[in-house]
């Protein structure tokens, strides 16, 4: 029962369950990762219930760690639990997914799906469409300071050893 009000099978049937999956996104980089100092990583899993607020809340989180030559596979699902040491496990588990959908969200979505795939189009309208060109005039509000945020964004975020390196969990492999 989720909420105590309704089966799995339920939740399934009027749409209610949803899954945050950064598995197959992370694992492959989790044994770079892990050979940084006091760093880790895992790929991870998290079904969420929608509930009658609108709300999603996390109901279980599998995090994995593939095998390396040295350690063998380590994959564990967590829920919050009843004692002091299950609810800290829980909560651990969240910051992980947390770091996860943060760095995923602000690197892939954001800069990369965002900022870094507009380029060719502002270059192809500046080079291409002349300023009385109504698809020009349509675009150039939206266009006007990418390049430049680009520029910024290159020069001190997402270089090497920039903000993003030293503030991301994943350091260099960001």
């Amino acid at each position: 029962m989720m909420n105590g009000r309704m089966t799995v099978e339920e939740a399934v049937e009027k749409k209610r369950l949803f899954l945050l999956d950064y598995h197959d996104v992370f694992l492959p980089y989790v044994h770079r990762v892990r050979e940084l100092p006091d760093t880790t990583l895992y790929g991870s899993r998290t079904v969420f219930f929608l509930s009658e607020e609108g709300t999603l809340m996390p109901l279980a989180i599998e995090l994995t760690r593939p095998q390396s030559p040295t350690r063998p596979q380590w994959r564990r699902a967590f829920t919050h639990g009843p004692d002091a040491t299950e609810s800290w496990l829980w909560k651990l588990a969240k910051a992980h997914v947390l770091t996860h959908d943060t760095g995923y969200h602000q690197l892939v979505s954001h800069w990369l799906r965002t900022h870094a795939c507009v380029e060719p189009y502002i270059i192809a309208t500046n080079r291409q469409l002349s300023r009385m060109h109504p698809v020009h005039r349509l675009l150039h509000p939206h266009f006007r300071y990418t390049m430049e945020i680009n520029a910024l964004a290159r020069e001190a975020l997402i270089n090497a050893d920039g903000i993003i390196e030293e503030a991301f969990w994943p350091g260099r492999y960001s």
